[in-house]
């Protein structure tokens, strides 16, 4: 059971941690440069968000106790919505902490009022990204598409022309420091399970080899053979 656990904690570990490493490794690119056939998942990347078209969804959490008692939701991710590519029309989702959700919403709000007419010129600072793209999961993009459904963004409600421009990938930030720290868990618990591995087959080496010494049959030049010989005479 200890090695079914060690493999299974080494295991989800990598899984986790290999991903957002591998990206690690990559030279950024400016997102804001990339063409719409060049977003992928799995690419690095960098520079300013200068603009934050609004929120679509946000990620809640509580705990339900049970007796029926429900701790109060707490906010834990925010998701925008930024243009992306020199042409600014395509768009992807933008999550954010909740810690960083903050200046985030103010250039939301600045976009909305530039886009709206409020104001001649968005009245806030860009904000400095750094991080990767990752895919949308399924219920996450439906909430992206059904933003621009609603608001008629792209000039159109129907869903399939709304996935040409709504890209279903979302710029993401990671932690250097929290991914070495599960990459390392990982590999410790690999290392941990091997290691229980070679141990157990030397010692089932030693327990074949104690075996085989006392089948062996004793040497007729052995004291033992010599007194069974003496006995028969």
């Amino acid at each position: 059971i200890p090695l079914i656990i060690l493999l299974i904690v080494g295991g989800m570990a990598l899984k986790t941690a290999l991903p957002t490493w591998l990206v690690s490794l990559k030279t950024p690119v400016d997102f804001n440069t990339l063409a719409v056939e060049d977003v992928r998942s799995g690419l690095r990347v960098e520079g300013n968000v200068y603009v934050v078209v609004d929120t679509f969804a946000v990620e809640e959490s509580w705990t339900e106790h049970s007796n029926g008692s429900v701790t109060p939701k707490e906010t834990s991710k925010y998701y925008y919505i930024v243009p992306i590519g020199p042409a600014a029309f395509s768009c992807v989702g933008l999550e954010i902490p909740d810690e960083d959700a903050a200046v985030y919403a103010d250039l939301a709000d600045a976009t909305w009022d530039y886009l709206t007419g409020e104001t001649d010129a968005l009245n806030a600072a860009p904000i400095p990204f750094e991080g990767y793209i990752a895919p949308m999961d399924e219920e996450l993009y439906s909430l992206f598409v059904e933003w621009f459904q609603d608001t008629g963004y792209f000039g159109t409600s129907d869903a399939a022309e709304v996935r040409t421009y709504a890209l279903p990938y979302l710029l993401t930030t990671y932690s250097t420091s929290g991914t070495y720290l599960v990459l390392g868990i990982g590999l410790a618990a690999l290392l941990a399970a091997l290691l229980m591995v070679l141990s157990h087959l030397r010692y089932r080496k030693r327990q074949r080899q104690a075996a085989a010494a006392e089948a062996e049959p004793p040497s007729p030049t052995s004291p033992e053979a010599v007194e069974r010989d003496l006995e028969r005479w």
